[in-house]
């Protein structure tokens, strides 16, 4: 109904302020990239025409396709030289995906519509393209519409989420820290489920953590409390060298100070570390986050709730 692929019956669909009932439809889609579950790349037309095909019939000269497509391909991580004149059919299914989202992007629409995106994906690959759309959606900064069935995927990706009961009707909006913390009736605590606790680990971001000071050394460890780290002449995190409350020192665990507590909570269980080093985008200490600290902070932050 967004795109008036199906018409509304009753109600309004306001975009920008225009009702989309009421201007052209053809121009009404091209103000609203669309990304669909099974993609829907044309199998005759190489990678490189599918992504500039709204811009060929925006009237758009070659140079500026061109240059647009390639663009994009870098966006989405597809070098333009090795995947431009390929066909759908050449590439996996999380290429073909990551196409679909760079056609979307192509005439630069300020909303986007992607309904069950990575539905089709395995879990791995979907993970990976979930990760990636984040990564994108910093870049490009546009308004989307993500249609899924997977709460946890909602979580992950939303800023706010929309739930509806069956029929279509709106049951919750709000952010996802108020739907997993304060359901609005008996429907959304169902919705939602178990595991809340867990999922909104992935809310809760590293870089607005009160994170452990880390002593780095290029020696002797020194006594005390604090991690010590050993790090190499460009200042490149190596290995612990004394943590207190080990007798040995753990293996060395880093998480980048983009990442969630989610993420953390996954490498200490994954690596049986009572700590993590959080990294910045150069691969320096930010500082560590311990287990113990966590586990207080979250029961802070639960009896706040």
């Amino acid at each position: 109904m967004m795109n008036r692929l199906v018409e509304p019956t009753t109600g309004r669909v306001i975009l920008d302020g225009d009702d989309v009932t009421a201007v052209n439809a053809d121009q009404l889609r091209r103000r609203i990239g669309y990304v669909i579950q099974q993609v829907g790349l044309f199998p005759h037309m190489s990678i490189g025409q599918n992504i500039g095909m709204v811009p060929a019939m925006l009237g758009w000269d070659r140079k500026r396709i061109t240059a647009r497509v390639d663009e994009l391909l870098h966006l989405v991580g597809m070098e333009p030289s090795q995947y431009r004149d390929r066909y759908p059919r050449q590439l996996s299914g999380g290429q073909q995906q990551r196409v679909g989202v760079a056609r979307a992007l192509a005439a630069d629409p300020p909303v986007m519509l992607m309904d069950e995106p990575f539905g089709a994906i395995d879990p791995i690959t979907r993970e990976r393209l979930q990760d990636e759309f984040l990564e994108v959606q910093r870049q490009v900064a546009k308004t989307i519409c993500f249609v899924t069935h997977d709460l946890t995927e909602a979580v992950k990706l939303g800023d706010r989420i929309a739930i509806f009961r069956p029929g279509g009707r709106l049951a919750q909006y709000d952010t996802p820290d108020e739907i997993l913390t304060h359901p609005a009736d008996d429907f959304v605590a169902e919705f939602v489920g178990g595991g809340t606790a867990v999922r909104r680990l992935s809310l809760l971001d590293l870089a607005r953590l009160q994170l452990d000071d880390v002593v780095v050394s290029t020696g002797r460890e020194p006594a005390g409390n604090y991690p010590v780290l050993a790090v190499d002449d460009d200042e490149r995190p190596q290995r612990w060298l004394h943590v207190a409350e080990c007798s040995e020192p753990p293996p060395l665990v880093t998480i980048p100070l983009s990442g969630t507590v989610y993420d953390a909570v996954d490498a200490m269980l994954n690596a049986r570390a009572p700590l993590v080093l959080v990294v910045d985008d150069d691969g320096h200490s930010r500082g560590a986050l311990r287990w113990d600290a966590l586990v207080g902070d979250l029961r802070a932050r639960g009896a706040g709730a």
